[in-house]
């Protein structure tokens, strides 16, 4: 993850498990560390599919690749699930996400709203 906000962290890290086929990687990644082709077979999805919902995965920290020969093999980044989890934790980084929430809805509600 590039964000260094523990609430756009959580959003981020929410976001990306909210999909079915991600959060079904993730189960699989925590039993054992697993290839493009291995998780593809077991979720019956194609290769690139996987390799689309991996990368997501990567790019808030989740998972970690490590080249094997011809493979990438995937892995679940437990350091950084840890720390995201601590955020988690901290209710000073639930209160702030709140907050933007609230602020947000604020914005939303305050547009005015258009006709068709």
């Amino acid at each position: 993850m590039t964000e260094t906000n523990p609430p756009t962290q959580l959003l981020e890290f929410f976001k990306a498990l909210a999909d079915e086929s991600r959060l079904k990687i993730v189960g699989l990644l925590a039993t054992a560390p697993r290839s493009v082709e291995e998780i593809a077979a077991l979720l019956k999805l194609a290769p690139p599919t996987i390799s689309h919902h991996l990368s997501r995965l990567q790019s808030i920290g989740l998972v970690q690749a490590e080249s094997q020969q011809y493979y990438n093999v995937y892995s679940l980044n437990t350091a950084h699930l840890n720390v995201l989890a601590q955020t988690l934790l901290t209710p000073s980084a639930i209160l702030e996400a709140a907050g933007q929430n609230l602020s947000c809805q604020r914005r939303i509600s305050n547009h005015p709203k258009r006709v068709v």
